[in-house]
């Protein structure tokens, strides 16, 4: 089940053009998202067991996705809208009109294009008006049609994610779950109950191999300055 899980991941992250794959920063329980976006406890008991993950981001964005001991997928992206070269929303759109553009335009631009995806479609759309900051929930179901690219395992039909899209300052969050079948309650509660548990700014992470290579180089570079270069920050 995880190897299907991840084929469909890669087919999706591999549309975030220009990604870099890193460790990501841990201390303890807790995650801590590139450039202060977030950190998560991923001590909650929506997590089962031991919980790694894969993280990628530039400048636009990023996004990180955990798996959990029992092979369960959960991600969570953030996006600069101001400026972000594939997800384009009305600066002056109202809270609701932005959310629901940025889910289009998600689904279009970043989705749909994964050479494994024949159809994307919103099974289930719904503004929770009971959540601070107000939030977009919807369910996407994805079919899947392996044949499409070779070598591919079994990983035909449809495929269930959840998204919680959310604003916090000039960020969209869109906190996102797998399930194989649809059970929008279920999942509404899953993607709620992470969202709690992200802190949002994060804490400002440590600088890792990375980002002192990153330091290094541009040092070296003609004209180069010995300055902190946090890693996917925007000028990064």
């Amino acid at each position: 089940m995880r190897t299907i899980t991840i084929t469909l991941l890669l087919c999706i992250a591999g549309s975030l053009a220009g990604c870099q794959s890193m460790q990501g920063q841990r201390e303890g329980d807790s995650y801590h998202a590139p450039a202060g976006a977030y950190s998560i406890d991923l001590g909650i008991n929506t997590f089962r067991g031991k919980v790694t993950l894969d993280e990628r981001c530039d400048r636009h964005g990023g996004s990180t996705t955990f798996w959990d001991g029992a092979g369960r997928m959960f991600r969570a992206d953030y996006l600069h809208i101001e400026d972000h070269p594939v997800i384009e929303v009305p600066r002056f759109a109202a809270d609701m009109t932005l959310l629901n553009l940025v889910l289009n335009s998600y689904l279009r631009e970043i989705i749909a294009p994964s050479d494994l995806v024949t159809s994307v479609e919103a099974a289930h759309r719904e503004f929770l008006r009971g959540t601070s900051p107000r939030s977009l929930f919807a369910i996407i179901g994805l079919e899947v049609d392996h044949e499409r690219v070779a070598g591919t395992p079994p990983v035909s039909g449809t495929h269930y994610y959840g998204l919680l899209l959310f604003q916090e300052g000039e960020k969209v969050y869109i906190v996102q779950h797998r399930q194989p079948v649809l059970m929008p309650e279920k999942m509404k509660a899953v993607l709620l109950r992470l969202a709690d548990a992200m802190d949002i700014p994060g804490k400002e992470r440590d600088d890792t191999e990375i980002e002192r290579l990153r330091r290094v180089l541009a040092r070296m570079a003609p004209g180069g300055e010995d300055r902190p270069v946090r890693l996917c920050s925007r000028t990064g």
